[in-house]
C-alpha cells in the first residue's frame, strides 16, 4: 500500500477521534482518496438489512434504489461503470467502496474483477478503516451502544436549527457544510465546499463586516469569532444567519490552521426583534408627546432595583438622561427631596407587600436648582422568583399643587371670614340692645325737666350720649359689613334725584362742617335722576362727605358734584382740600379697620366706613375711584355706567308664533295676532297699553273658534289658533 494511503487512513481515524463523527470522517476519506488516486471514488453505507442509508462521493443511481446490486456479495464486481468492493465488519455488511470502472480494469458488467484480489489487497487497509467507521456509524444510526455521541449532539443541534462546521484554513476546505447549504435549500457543491463558495451566498452589504469579524478574531482582538449576516436562499429570499466559532489550531509561525464553529438560522428571531424594535419606536414616539415620563421599575429578589425602561421625557422633567437612569436607579432617589425619600421607600415597600397600586406625591430637585412637585403612580406585577415589576408614570404637578394649595388657602380664608362675619354679626346684635338702653337713659336724663343735674353732670351725660352714638354708628357699620359679606343685604332700586340728595346730605353735616371750619359747595344740574337704592346711596354720600370734612384743614373746602356723561353714565364726586394720601396708603384705603396714618390721631373713626362704601357701590353696579396727593387733597368718584339699551320689542300685535293649534301651550297676547288691535300704543317700559280711558295694559283679545283662554285677566291661550282683538273686558272660552 502506498504511503499516501496510510496517511489517508490515519487522518480519517484522527478525524473520528477528534469529532466523534464517523460519517464526517468517511466523507473526508472519500474526498481525500479521490484526490490521491486521481479517479472518482464513492462510498455506500447500508443498514443491517443491506438497504442503502447514505452515500458519499461518486456513486451510480442504482446504489440508492431498493434491491441494490450489492446484495450479499463479498467479492469485488463491476456494475454500472463502477468497481464495487463490498465492506464487511464483524460478520455483517456495512457498505461498499466504489471506484470508477477505468480504475478497476478488465471485466464486463456483473463479472468478478481482479480474481487474485490484487486491487483489494492494495486498498485493504483503507477498506478496513472504512468498514470500521461504517460499523460505528451504523451503530449510531440505530442507537446501539458504541454509537457516536457526537452524532447525537449534532442531531440535537440540528433540531434547533444549528449545525457544526469545520474549516481547514490552509486548504480552504469546509466540512459539514452540507447542512449549512441544506438550510438554504442548496445541494453541496461538487468536490466539497470552500469559503469562496459560501461567500458567494452572503449579502454584498454584509461580506466586508463578516470578513472583518474573522480578522479581528485572528488578530486576537476578540476571543471568539461572531457574525450575523444575510445569505441568499435557493427560493430567492434572504435568510439571517448567526455564526460563532474560534481557531483551534495554529502553526509554528502563529498562522491559523483549523477553525470550528456553529451556524444558526435566526431569520425568525430577527423578524421578532424587528417587530419589537418597531413597537418600541412607536412607543417612544407616543411617549415623547406624553406630558409625563413612562417607566418600568424592577425590584430584584436581593432588594436591588433598576429601570429597564424610561421614556425620553425624563430629560425635560428630571434633567437626567434615560440611559443614566436605566444604568443607575439610585439617580432618581438622589433627586428626590430628603424629607420625601423615606416616604418613597415606604410606599414602594407597601405596594410590594400588598400588591396594591403605588401612588405618591413628592418633591424633586432639578439640576437647575428648581424644586418641583411630582406625582407618580404604577401597578405592580410579580416577576420571576421574588422580583416585582412596576409599570407606571411620573408627571410634574407643580402647577396643580400650587392651584390646589391656593384653593385650600382660599377655602380656609373663606371659612375664617365666614366665622368672623358670623361673630361680628352676633356680637353687634348683642351689643346694640344694651347700648340702646344706655342711649335711651342718657337722653332721658338730658331732656327730663324733673332731673336736677348740675352743669358738670349734664356735660358728663352728654359725653355718655355722644360716645354711645359713636359706638352705635360703629355697630351699624359692622352689621352692614357683615350683611354685605354674607350676601344678606338687598337693595331696592328707585329713581333718586341727585340734586336733592346732595342738598340733604350737606344739610345733615352742616353743623360738622361749621365746627371744622370747612366750606361745602354743591354743583348738580336739576332733574338729574339715578336708579339706585335711596338709603344706601345716602349712606355712601354721607360716608364720603363726613370723611372729607373730618380729614380736611380749617378753612378748607369740600365740593359735591354730580353730572351725566355723554354716553348716559353718571358720576357723583366728592373733592376735598385735606391732607391727602400717599401712594402706599391708597393701596390699603378700603381695607376694613385700617385707618392708615390716623390710627393714633385725634380724629375719631373705626376704619369701616370706606370698606362699607366700596361694597355698597359695587352692589349698586357702580365703581369707586380715588385720586389723591399729599398736602393737596383727595377726590372720590362714584361712577355708574350707562344702562344697557333694552332689546327692541315686537310691533304691537305682530304675529310671531303662527296660528294656534289644538294641544299647544299658552302664549302671551300679541304672539299670534294677525294685525294690531285698535288704539294700541306702547308705553316707555315697552308694554302694550290701551287708550287713556282704559286702565288695562291692552284691549282684551278673544280667541277665535277652537281656541280656549286660560283666564279672564291674561291674554294666554292653550291652542295656537288666531286671536282677534276685542274691546270687551273679559275673555270667553268657546
Amino acid at each position: 500500500m502506498p504511503a499516501g494511503l496510510w496517511s489517508l487512513t490515519q487522518a480519517a481515524l484522527l478525524d473520528h477521534l477528534d469529532r466523534d463523527d464517523p460519517a464526517y470522517a468517511l466523507r473526508q476519506l472519500v474526498a481525500d482518496a479521490s484526490t490521491h488516486l486521481g479517479v472518482p471514488c464513492g462510498l455506500l453505507a447500508v443498514c443491517v438489512s443491506g438497504q442503502p442509508r447514505w452515500t458519499a462521493g461518486s456513486v451510480p443511481d442504482s446504489a440508492v434504489r431498493p434491491g441494490a446490486p450489492l446484495g450479499g456479495r463479498r467479492e469485488p464486481f463491476l456494475e454500472d461503470g463502477f468497481c464495487w468492493m463490498p465492506l464487511w465488519r464483524l460478520g455483517q455488511p456495512v457498505g461498499a467502496w466504489l471506484l470508477a470502472a477505468e480504475a478497476g480494469g478488465g471485466a464486463a458488467g456483473g463479472d468478478t474483477i481482479d480474481p487474485t484480489g490484487q486491487r483489494a489487497r492494495v486498498l485493504d487497509p483503507l477498506l478496513r478503516t472504512a468498514a470500521a467507521l461504517l460499523l460505528r456509524d451504523q451503530a449510531a444510526a440505530v442507537g446501539r451502544p458504541g454509537g457516536s455521541h457526537g452524532e447525537l449532539i449534532r442531531a440535537a443541534l440540528r433540531g434547533a436549527g444549528t449545525f457544526v462546521w469545520e474549516w481547514d484554513i490552509r486548504s480552504d476546505r469546509f466540512s459539514d457544510t452540507d447542512e449549512g447549504f441544506a438550510q438554504l435549500g442548496y445541494p453541496l457543491p461538487e468536490g466539497g465546499a470552500t469559503q469562496h463558495d459560501w461567500d458567494a451566498l452572503i449579502h454584498p452589504d454584509d461580506r466586508v463586516e463578516n470578513h472583518e469579524a474573522y480578522l479581528r478574531h485572528v488578530r486576537g482582538e476578540t476571543s471568539v469569532y461572531e457574525s450575523s449576516y444575510r445569505a441568499l436562499a435557493a427560493d430567492g429570499s434572504w435568510r439571517w444567519l448567526a455564526e460563532r466559532g474560534r481557531v483551534i489550531e495554529w502553526d509554528a509561525e502563529g498562522e491559523p490552521l483549523r477553525m470550528v464553529g456553529i451556524q444558526t438560522d435566526i431569520t425568525e428571531r430577527r423578524a421578532v426583534e424587528a417587530e419589537a424594535a418597531l413597537a418600541m419606536a412607536r412607543l417612544s414616539k407616543i411617549a415623547a408627546h406624553v406630558p409625563g415620563m413612562l417607566f418600568q421599575f424592577v425590584r430584584r429578589p436581593d432588594g436591588s432595583t433598576h429601570f429597564p425602561y424610561v421614556s425620553e421625557r425624563c430629560v425635560p422633567l428630571l434633567g437626567v438622561p434615560a440611559d443614566a437612569l436605566m444604568a443607575d436607579a439610585a439617580a432618581m432617589l438622589r433627586r428626590i427631596d430628603f424629607d420625601d425619600r423615606q416616604a418613597m421607600l415606604d410606599s414602594i415597600e407597601a405596594s410590594a407587600r400588598t400588591s396594591a397600586p403605588w401612588q405618591l406625591s413628592f418633591r424633586v430637585h432639578r439640576p437647575d436648582g428648581a424644586l418641583r412637585w411630582f406625582r407618580g403612580q404604577a401597578t405592580p406585577q410579580p416577576g420571576p422568583g421574588a422580583s416585582i415589576t412596576w409599570h407606571g408614570y411620573f408627571e410634574d404637578v407643580t402647577e396643580v399643587m400650587t392651584v390646589e394649595r391656593a384653593h385650600q388657602l382660599r377655602a380656609a380664608a373663606e371659612a375664617a371670614n365666614r366665622a368672623k362675619t358670623e361673630f361680628l354679626s352676633r356680637m353687634s346684635h348683642e351689643l346694640r340692645t344694651p347700648l340702646n338702653a344706655v342711649l335711651g337713659f342718657a337722653q332721658l336724663l338730658e331732656v327730663d325737666p324733673a332731673s336736677s343735674l348740675a352743669p358738670e353732670q349734664r356735660r358728663r351725660v352728654g359725653l355718655i350720649r355722644e360716645a354711645g352714638d359713636h359706638l352705635l354708628a360703629m355697630i351699624n357699620d359692622l352689621l352692614d359689613l357683615t350683611s354685605i359679606e354674607s350676601g344678606r343685604l338687598t337693595l331696592q332700586a328707585e329713581a333718586v334725584a341727585l340734586d336733592q340728595l346732595l342738598l340733604d346730605g350737606a344739610a345733615m353735616l352742616h353743623a360738622a362742617a361749621v365746627e371744622a371750619g370747612v366750606q361745602v359747595t354743591l354743583d348738580c344740574p336739576p332733574g338729574l335722576v339715578l336708579q339706585a337704592d335711596r338709603t344706601r346711596l345716602r349712606q355712601v354720600l354721607l360716608n364720603l362727605l363726613s370723611n372729607a370734612i373730618k380729614y380736611n384743614r380749617r378753612g378748607g373746602q369740600v365740593a359735591l358734584r354730580a353730572w351725566r356723561h355723554a354716553d348716559g353714565g353718571t358720576t357723583l364726586e366728592v373733592e376735598d382740600t385735606g391732607v391727602g394720601l400717599r401712594r402706599d396708603e391708597l393701596a390699603q384705603l378700603f381695607q376694613p379697620f385700617n385707618r392708615l396714618s390716623h390710627a393714633h390721631g385725634p380724629i375719631e373713626g373705626t376704619g369701616i366706613g370706606l370698606a362699607v362704601t366700596q361694597a355698597l357701590v359695587t352692589l349698586m353696579g357702580a365703581r369707586i375711584e380715588v385720586h389723591s396727593a399729599p398736602g393737596v387733597g383727595s377726590t372720590f368718584r362714584v361712577i355708574w355706567p350707562a344702562p344697557a339699551p333694552p332689546p327692541p320689542p315686537p310691533a304691537c300685535g305682530a304675529r310671531r308664533l303662527g296660528e294656534c293649534r289644538a294641544g299647544d301651550t299658552a302664549h302671551p297676547v300679541g304672539s299670534c295676532f294677525s294685525r294690531p288691535p285698535p288704539a294700541c300704543t306702547r308705553s316707555p317700559s315697552n308694554s302694550i297699553s290701551a287708550p287713556a280711558t282704559s286702565s288695562r295694559a291692552c284691549p282684551k283679545a278673544t280667541p277665535a273658534p277652537g281656541c280656549t283662554a286660560t283666564t279672564t285677566s291674561s291674554n294666554w291661550c292653550s291652542r295656537r289658533r288666531r286671536w282677534t282683538a276685542s274691546a270687551s273686558s273679559s275673555t270667553t272660552a268657546t
